[in-house]
Parts: structure tokens; sequence; C-alpha cells
């Protein structure tokens, strides 16, 4: 088997798997289960159980922070406010390649989603924390299983596999001025948005909330322009395959079934996503998005193709408001911006 072969049913097989165990079982957010695996399995080798319970840790700290908020911040807004400020600045500053993978994403997820859900009801926010901090304990240990039952040495070693292993580039930080001002245009376009999003409690939007938060962690408006065209792509295949799935499942409600479509569906994202082409990342979302259509699509009485278009203009709004504030916010902080020049008007009188 090549090493392309090995990642392709390493993924597959342990999404699927976990996805099996999920809707068997059918535990709290078991449909997260499968999303959290996704991504730990998207690695080329186990990240190590020092790295994971670090990412664990910084899971707990984070809901235990939005846990916070939701109890005792928000009743008082302007106290709330400036606690989010300092939340995101430390967040996207610490946001390097020295950090833990998706850890920023991880914590930002934590202070957000759990005091939204405060705002639908009391006792939201522990279950929410709860059974997040479960479905990530689960996802770990079935990605650490099949990084274990299915590793890269599996695949043969080819000459040319063996010539292209280089060791990886020597890590560069901007200067500390940069990061500064990056982490400051990123905290004023997000603290923006949940200010929006909480004052005019829209629970049920909280996914395009979340989205401008992670869109916004790489201060560019290019690249946010692209995460948008690439998060609208990947909505498409993903609720396009969704939209199949649901209607055989209509018409043939079992778990069995299920169980096929999904191990077709993850096959299928698995193979385009490790072949490494110019749309696997579109297809790593699409893949994603699959999967929390599929949860919200059967645990919810809810038609898949109103998810779809619902999703798909959150995905829109988020991009273009991350865009519009990255562009406006990185003008009013460059340094080299040019500034109106008051003094001329002064010479003119």
């Amino acid at each position: 088997m090549t090493l392309q072969t090995v990642m392709t049913l390493r993924l597959a097989f342990g999404v699927w798997a976990t996805i099996a165990v999920a809707y068997g079982v059918a535990w709290q957010l078991s449909f997260v289960a499968p999303l959290f695996t996704t991504i730990f399995l998207l690695f080329p080798a186990w990240i190590g159980w020092r790295m994971a319970s670090q990412l664990l840790l910084r899971l707990s700290g984070s809901l235990l922070l939005g846990i916070t908020i939701s109890e005792a911040l928000l009743n008082f807004p302007i106290i709330c406010i400036l606690t989010y400020a300092l939340l995101f600045f430390f967040i996207y500053y610490n946001d390097t390649p020295l950090a833990p993978p998706f850890s920023a994403m991880f914590m930002t997820l934590g202070i957000t989603i759990v005091p939204m859900m405060g705002l639908a009801g009391a006792g939201l926010p522990q279950f929410i924390a709860m059974a997040l901090l479960l479905n990530f304990a689960i996802a770990l240990f079935f990605a650490w299983l099949f990084h274990t039952l299915m590793p890269n040495s599996l695949a043969a070693q080819t000459p040319a596999a063996t010539e292209q292993q280089k060791p990886p580039p020597a890590i560069v930080l901007p200067e500390k001025k940069e990061r500064i001002r990056m982490a400051l245009t990123s905290t004023i376009v997000a603290l923006t948005a949940v200010t929006i999003f909480f004052s005019f409690n829209l629970i049920a939007y909280a996914f395009a909330m979340i989205q401008i938060c992670f869109m916004v962690g790489a201060p560019n408006a290019k690249a946010s322009a692209q995460a948008l065209k690439e998060n609208a792509i990947a909505c498409c295949i993903g609720g396009l395959a969704i939209i199949v799935v649901f209607n055989l499942l209509v018409a043939v409600p079992s778990y069995d079934f299920l169980l096929l479509l999904t191990l077709l569906a993850a096959l299928f994202f698995s193979r385009r996503i490790c072949s490494g082409g110019p749309m696997a990342k579109s297809y790593i979302s699409g893949f994603t998005t699959f999967l929390v259509l599929l949860g919200s699509s059967t645990t919810v009485d809810k038609l898949a193709i109103a998810n779809f278009y619902l999703r798909i203009g959150q995905i829109v709004f988020a991009g273009l408001f991350a865009v519009a504030g990255l562009i406006i916010v990185g003008h009013l902080l460059r340094p080299d911006r040019k500034r109106f020049p008051f003094s001329l008007l002064l010479k003119m009188r």
C-alpha cells in the first residue's frame, strides 16, 4: 500500500467507527465526536498524549471560562465585553506555529458557544460544556486507536518518498509589534461580532458568529476572502452529499443503512482529501459540513435541505463580515496608512 492509501483508509474507517459508536449509543451531542475525530486523523501521525492532554486542558479551561461568563458576566455588558476583549487578544496573540494545533479554534469555541447557550436557558452552559468535553475525549481515543492500528509504517517506503522526507523548516515568528497589531485587528472584529450576536440574542445563528471568530484568526482580508470561497464550495459539496444521504435514509430508515451510507461517504471524502489536489482543503471542510448536517438532520425534525441553505447563508454572511471588518480595522491600525492632511486645511485659512 502507498502512504496515500493508508491515510485514506485510516481517516475513512476512523471517522466511520466514531459515527457507528456515537450514533449507536446516542449520548448527548454525539454527532460532535466524529467532527473532532476528523481533525485529529488529518494529522499524518498521532499527536502524542502530551499534546493531546494540552489540548484537553485548553478546551477545559475555555469551557470553564465560558461557564463563568454565562453565569456571572452576561448581566453586566461592559464587564463582559472587556473580558471578551482580553480573552480574544490572548487567543489570537498566542496563535502561533509553536502553540498546540487547533488550540485557538478549541478555545474560541469554548468561550463563545457556551455563553451563547446560556441565553437560551438555565443549565444549558454546563450541559454543553460537559458534552463537548466528553466528545473531545472520545475523539482523542478513536484518533489514537486508528493511528495505532493503521500507522504510516504500513505503507511501502519507496526511494522517491524517502528522498522527499526533509526536516521541517525553522519556525520564524513575526515581530512583536506586528503580532500585537494582528491580534488587535482580529480581536476588534471578533468582539464586534460577539457583541452584535449577544445583544440581539441570535442563538439560532451562532454558527455564523463562530465562523467569524475562526476566520479573523488570520487578519488578512485576502486570507478571509479565500476562506469564504473555500467554505462556500465546501458547504455546497457537503450539503449536496447530505441531501442525497438524507433522502435515502428517509426511504430506508435503518441504523445499518446509515452505517453503509456514512462508510461510502467517508471513503469518498477521504480519498479526495488525501489525494493532495487543489480541492483537498475544500473537501476537508465539505466533510466536516457533511458531518454537522448529518447530526442536525438526524437529531432534530428538520429537513437537510433547509439546514443546507441556512448554513450557506451563515457562511456567506460570516465571510463578508470578516472580510469587511479586517479591511476597515486593518486600515485604521496600519502604521503606514495615509492620514488626511489636516495641516493643509489650516494653511488654506
